[in-house]
């Protein structure tokens, strides 16, 4: 594969990004793999709880036994995929898994069958949007499409299906019933499917990088340590995100006394600012590096947790809301660029750090705001996110020795 860019000279160029056919029915299969696995995550929960007639701590061992399944599947396909797998039955893999899945819980939704079997299904079905960014960056770096351009269009499926899917599916659940949000899973399961045969290329693999032998150990070390100090970073960031985005609407509505539709309004902006952010990334990009960007998101994130911790009238939550777009937008769409700029020959495997860094950040911002908030309030949970955010931009300095290594070129 190409050379990696490095991290602080990542400054596309638009004439390069000119996209074509094939280019656009890959943003659209990420965007159907992504929309499919949204609507089921944040809505197993709910449907374990409302359906089953479970416990809530019944929950926590589907979430964990899920979590802990995605994250090695993640970890698997990355490393299939640097091996020179073929991406095809990759792919195939996780949509004919979430298929089966929810062909299952339409059929069979029983808490047995959702621990014992729905799981694993799930876990392939997630590690697609991994191995999608890396079959997307690699494809357009053979085609010598903008990376970062393509990158924050990546991003912004992934960010768009998120931010439709969820409501999709409490909507139809709603209307007609639980059991038809999984007969519209499986209908898009199909689609799914479909794209699949006619998007992605039989024979389409990452070239394999072998190490250098001339490389030593300390030199290896180094280069580690950037590629998983840059994945810490992102896990901070995500944390804190998720943290404050955990803990916001129960603020809005039980602290600030604001009106119902509050937290509904917030995510509103806050998602279509951040739609707005990623796109427009790659012209920022052309002027400043990913690492800069990823400073000014750390930065602006601080003032924006403090903003929001604060807010007691609407015209404070839009603000707050639309600044939480932007940082988080910002580090949306630059920081996948980021930390595959250290992968050097091992896209897979820092794609799938990358993935397996935003999720343990996740469950870790979730986790601890349920902790803080019952020890203290949801106010403190979203001032808490000031520290966390604050380690994020320690680390992101202290990774910048690294750039230096991969300027060698050296394999992690």
């Amino acid at each position: 594969m190409p050379r990696p860019q490095k991290p602080h000279a990542e400054k596309a160029s638009l004439e390069n990004a000119s996209l074509n056919r094939q280019a656009y029915l890959i943003l659209l299969l990420l965007f159907t793999g992504v929309f499919c696995n949204a609507m089921i995550v944040p809505f197993m929960g709910f449907f374990i709880i409302d359906e089953l007639g479970r416990d809530p701590w019944e929950i926590s061992i589907y979430v964990g036994l899920v979590s802990v399944l995605s994250l090695l599947m993640n970890r698997q396909f990355g490393e299939r995929f640097d091996k020179g797998a073929r991406v095809r039955p990759l792919i195939a893999i996780s949509a004919i898994a979430f298929l089966t899945a929810t062909t299952t819980l339409s059929l069979s939704p029983s808490y047995g069958v959702i621990i014992g079997f729905i799981s694993i299904c799930f876990s392939f079905s997630n590690a697609s949007t991994s191995l999608m960014y890396s079959f997307g960056r690699a494809y357009a770096e053979q085609q010598g499409i903008a990376i970062t351009t393509y990158n924050s269009y990546l991003r912004s499926m992934t960010s768009s299906a998120w931010m439709i899917a969820p409501a999709l599916s409490f909507f139809i659940a709603g209307q007609w019933g639980n059991s038809f949000v999984f007969y519209t899973a499986v209908s898009l399961a199909f689609l799914w499917v479909i794209l699949w045969f006619f998007v992605v290329p039989s024979d389409f693999t990452a070239a394999a990088k072998e190490p250098s032998s001339e490389q030593n150990s300390s030199e290896h070390k180094s280069l580690n340590q950037g590629l998983w100090l840059a994945a810490a970073a992102c896990l901070f960031i995500s944390g804190a995100h998720i943290l404050t985005s955990a803990a916001l609407p129960l603020y809005f509505t039980q602290e600030a006394n604001l009106p119902t539709y509050a937290p509904g309004l917030a995510f509103t902006l806050k998602c279509l600012t951040e739609v707005a952010v990623i796109l427009l990334i790659p012209y920022a990009m052309q002027k400043f590096s990913a690492r800069t960007a990823l400073y000014a998101a750390t930065l602006i994130a601080m003032p924006t947790f403090y903003i929001l911790s604060q807010v007691d009238s609407l015209p404070q939550l839009v603000l707050g809301a639309v600044l939480e777009g932007l940082y988080y937008g910002i580090f949306a769409g630059v920081s996948i660029t980021f930390v595959q700029s250290f992968a050097n020959g091992r896209l897979g495997r820092a794609t799938s750090l990358y993935m397996n860094s935003l999720f343990l950040g996740g469950m870790m911002g979730n986790v601890s705001m349920g902790l803080i908030a019952s020890a203290y309030s949801y106010q403190t949970a979203i001032q808490l996110s000031l520290v966390i955010i604050t380690i994020a931009l320690v680390i992101l300095i202290a990774s910048r020795r690294s750039d230096r290594v991969v300027d060698r070129g050296l394999s992690v």
